[in-house]
C-alpha cells in the first residue's frame, strides 16, 4: 500500500510539473528546429530493425498559425537477416513535413522522404546495390515539456512503425 501511494504521488507531481513546464503556444513553428532519434520495425516475411536520426527546421507558416512546413535531413541504418544472408542498408535523404496542431502539445505531421539507399550483402549474394527511393510517412509527437517530445510514426519505407524521442530548440 505504501508503494502504491508513493507511485501515485510521484505520478501526480510529474504530471503537474510537465504541465507547468509547457508554455509554447504552438508545437512546431517557423524558425524552430527539431532533432530526434527513433527505432523502427518492419513487419512481414522478414523483420527489419532500424535506427535513424533526423534534423528538421520550420521553413514557413502555411494557411493557419497551427500549420507549418518543415524540411530537413535524415539518416539511418537498417539490418535484415534471412537464413544465412545478412543485408545491411544505409540510407540518407531529405525529409519534408507538413505539421498541424489539432490539440495542445500534440504535433501531428505527414510527409515525404526522398532518399538514397546503399545495400550491402554478406554471404549468398555477390553484388551490392544502390538506389533512389521515395517514402511517405505520418505521425504524431507529444511534448512532455517545451523541448522534449515522444513520437510514433507509420511509414511506407523500411519501417512500418517507429517511435522515438525528439528535442525542439
Amino acid at each position: 500500500m505504501k508503494n502504491l501511494m508513493l507511485t501515485l504521488i510521484f505520478t501526480t507531481v510529474t504530471v503537474f510539473t510537465a504541465n507547468a513546464q509547457y508554455d509554447d503556444l504552438y508545437t512546431f513553428e517557423q524558425g524552430k528546429s527539431l532533432v530526434g532519434v527513433n527505432v523502427g520495425v518492419k513487419f512481414g516475411n522478414d523483420r527489419k530493425t532500424a535506427v535513424s536520426a533526423f534534423y528538421e527546421y520550420g521553413l514557413a507558416r502555411l494557411f493557419a498559425d497551427e500549420c507549418t512546413l518543415g524540411g530537413g535531413l535524415f539518416g539511418g541504418y537498417y539490418r535484415d537477416a534471412l537464413n544465412n544472408e545478412v543485408e545491411n542498408i544505409y540510407i540518407t535523404g531529405i525529409r519534408i513535413n507538413v505539421h498541424y496542431q489539432f490539440v495542445d502539445r500534440l504535433d501531428t505531421y505527414a510527409g515525404v522522404d526522398p532518399n538514397f539507399n546503399i545495400k550491402t550483402y554478406k554471404l549468398q549474394k555477390d553484388a551490392n546495390e544502390a538506389k533512389f527511393a521515395l517514402y511517405f510517412h505520418a505521425g504524431g509527437r507529444y511534448y512532455l515539456t517545451n523541448w522534449l517530445g515522444v513520437f510514433a510514426e507509420i511509414s511506407t519505407g523500411y519501417n512500418n512503425f517507429s517511435g522515438g524521442l525528439s528535442i525542439k530548440f
